[in-house]
């Protein structure tokens, strides 16, 4: 009897993970314009799997930090190919996140029951930000820590939660080995963690709240295997891109870190670029006070949407355009930075 009540759960089981992955998606699913959802999900496994490895070897202190990062770059077999895969797949994440965002407010996909699935993405986008800037500045050469101590700044001038936030990443009130370390933890620990329960919800979401759905695509098609075949193809492309960058342009590292020497060509990843540039050529406090504006409203879009739409705008139109200044203050100031 317990036997054959047993093999009723068992089959239960299978068949729950038959349902799940043989679950239908969209026919627009196929278009890659739309699937760039799953391409940060292998980048962030590539990103996991690499910095497993360096691990190994890194060292979170002051004295030893560069020293890891040179030996993993120039002396451990193959570690500086380990760490260039590491770097593109964390910039590549962060990069096809942002265009999924793009296209997600263009398309105005987070209606129907959407909102949930926004506020999970853009949780996972600032959480991949912090991601980045704390393994950029674990490399602790001169660009990494006095981008790291612009970066530090920055958030201590911004109001309201600033300076408790900068003194706790910091570890006090200027950059020291707590700091290094406060960031490693950061890093390797509580963000990854993080990620994946942000990641998995985000898939909870869709599984439960449905696809979005997209005028004149009402076609369906089952997950696995045509789908799954699709995405992997996505997965092998993405790794042999991944490879090429990092053969063209393979990591490196520059002079040991002088907290008693400023970098002459100091500045934070090129993902912060545009809001560093923003900073610097607006009058501070309000340009902080702007970013945080600009944060809220792009966390609390849909509902926003929502409010706009019942009163006779087109929301449509407004998106269209609001996203295209977007992108293209965006890319401005981040060419700004970047080459002046």
């Amino acid at each position: 009897m317990e036997t054959l009540i047993e093999q009723t759960a068992e089959k239960s089981l299978k068949d729950k993970i038959i349902d799940l992955i043989q679950k239908e998606v969209p026919d627009y699913m196929n278009n890659f314009f739309y699937c760039m959802g799953a391409t940060p999900l292998i980048l962030f496994l590539v990103a996991a799997a690499t910095g497993i490895l360096m691990t190994f070897y890194y060292i979170p202190y002051p004295e030893k930090a560069y020293e890891s990062v040179m030996a993993i770059t120039s002396e451990i077999y193959l570690g500086w190919f380990i760490r260039g895969l590491h770097k593109v797949s964390i910039t590549m994440m962060i990069f096809t996140l942002s265009l999924h965002l793009v296209r997600v407010f263009v398309t105005r996909a987070y209606k129907t029951h959407g909102e949930l699935k926004w506020l999970i993405g853009t949780m996972l986008f600032f959480t991949t930000l912090a991601m980045g800037f704390t393994g950029y500045s674990l490399v602790y050469d001169q660009v990494s820590y006095w981008g790291m101590t612009v970066v530090m700044n920055m958030a201590e001038e911004m109001p309201l939660f600033g300076p408790p936030l900068a003194y706790l990443l910091r570890g006090g009130a200027e950059v020291s080995e707590l700091t290094l370390l406060r960031l490693y933890d950061l890093h390797t620990k509580l963000l990854p963690v993080l990620l994946i329960l942000l990641i998995g919800g985000h898939i909870i979401a869709i599984t439960v709240l449905g696809f979005a759905k997209v005028e004149g695509s009402e076609g369906k098609h089952l997950f696995y295997p045509e789908h799954a075949m699709k995405v992997g193809l996505v997965a092998i492309g993405l790794l042999i891109l991944m490879i090429n960058l990092v053969m063209i342009f393979p990591p490196t590292i520059g002079q040991m870190a002088n907290p008693s020497e400023v970098a002459s060509n100091v500045a934070p990843p090129w993902y912060f670029s545009a809001v560093y540039k923003w900073i610097t050529i607006a009058p501070r406090q309000p340009a902080l006070f702007a970013l945080l504006f600009f944060s809220a409203i792009f966390v609390l879009y849909p509902y926003i949407d929502r409010f706009l739409t019942e009163r006779g705008f087109n929301m449509g139109r407004i998106n269209i355009v609001l996203g295209t200044v977007a992108v293209a203050i965006f890319s401005m100031l981040t060419i700004w930075n970047v080459l002046f």
